[in-house]
């Protein structure tokens, strides 16, 4: 993002925490509580996810040829490799003989080799050590291999198809942002890892909280609010993805700052939501990335929690400050905004209401809803 981009939000955000207000939607929103609640809705939103580019990871995941990293999207465990030449491959993490795993998290490999019965594939998937060949007639070695999947890096970040027959163009799928989020470079920062939360909560659940900032003054009233404004955001739509633009506090001292000195992103938290179940967070000092998935049953969802960070890692005290923010985002976000919305998924679980309500401040919530009925709709799903 340019920097007469970034001025431009910078007034926006500044006028409307001036104005003590924010960007409103047309008119308020219902939602019916069965779509986070139905079997069947929960079947289609699976079906709409396993159909969809998936961003799994950063490129900054695989930095050089022999580096891998295992990733698990709804159950399914996909292996990456960058290899010799300094593509990447992605394949599904599963063995040709018994389906146990040949990989798991990330490093350096030019060879994996299941822990069950030694079989061995190199970096490009191909099967190149198999034990008790003669047990095996129909299997060739170095002709047969992992199950290879369509792969991608794009806007720096890793994505993957999960069919196999797919094609994958993320650049018609990213549409206008796509040179906007290649910008910040974030996916080329250094990785962090993963955490995971396990959630008793529908995956839409999980997405909701992190697409308004109505809720900072009471949920976030030690944490997230002692920073950023609350009930003050910059909204645009990009098809079916969006940014929100989160004003920080101190964003009135601009008032009397001529804009030449501005320092934007001293000012502002940068959200994008991308269709369909990931939300990206940018500040000057770290990159997160939440990729939320539906659970086994419609009241529960796994989220993975990844940042990144432009800080030089080998610097120990810089090493240990980017931790500790990664550490402090993920408690706010486990222990304050899920915890608080368990409470919200029994209630809809227990049918005391049959929708809920999104206002005109909550533009995010209504883009993100929107974009989901009607992607299923035009599915036919």
């Amino acid at each position: 993002m340019d920097r007469d981009q970034l001025i431009d939000l910078t007034r926006r955000a500044l006028k409307l925490a001036r104005d003590k207000t924010t960007d409103l939607a047309a008119a308020e929103h219902r939602v019916d509580a069965m779509d986070y609640t139905s079997l069947e809705r929960h079947h289609q939103d699976r079906a709409l996810l396993l159909a969809s580019p998936q961003l799994v990871g950063y490129v900054s995941e695989l930095p050089a040829p022999g580096t891998y990293c295992t990733k698990t999207v709804m159950g399914r465990s996909i292996l990456l490799t960058r290899t010799a030449d300094g593509s990447v491959k992605a394949f599904d993490n599963v063995c040709l003989h018994r389906q146990s795993q040949v990989a798991t998290g990330c490093g350096t490999a030019a060879r994996f080799t299941c822990p069950y019965h030694a079989w061995t594939y190199d970096n490009t998937g191909r099967l190149v050590g198999l034990p008790g060949r003669e047990g095996f007639p129909a299997v060739t070695v170095r002709t047969d291999g992992l199950t290879e999947l369509p792969v991608a890096e794009f806007a720096g970040f890793l994505w993957v198809a999960l069919d196999r027959g797919a094609g994958l163009d993320v650049a018609a799928h990213l549409g206008p942002l796509a040179d906007e989020l290649d910008s910040w470079g974030i996916g080329r920062w250094s990785p962090l890892g993963e955490k995971v939360l396990d959630s008793p909560i529908n995956w839409k659940l999980a997405i909701d909280t992190f697409a308004e900032n109505y809720h900072f003054a009471t949920v976030h009233r030690q944490t997230f609010a002692t920073i950023a404004r609350s009930n003050c955001t910059v909204f645009d739509a990009y098809g079916r993805h969006h940014r929100l633009i989160f004003p920080l506090n101190a964003i009135l001292d601009l008032q009397d700052v001529a804009e030449e000195r501005w320092d934007p992103f001293h000012n502002m938290v940068v959200i994008y939501a991308l269709f369909p179940n990931i939300v990206l967070s940018v500040t000057i000092a770290n990159g997160e990335l939440f990729r939320v998935y539906p659970g086994d049953t419609p009241g529960r969802s796994v989220t993975v929690h990844q940042n990144s960070t432009p800080l030089d890692l080998s610097d120990e005290s810089a090493a240990a400050g980017a931790r500790a923010v990664f550490d402090y985002a993920h408690a706010t976000v486990r222990d304050e905004d899920y915890q608080l919305v368990a409470g919200l998924q029994a209630n809809l679980e227990s049918g005391a209401r049959d929708h809920l309500l999104f206002g005109r401040n909550e533009p995010g919530l209504q883009h993100r809803h929107i974009s989901w009925a009607q992607a299923i709709e035009d599915a036919g799903l």
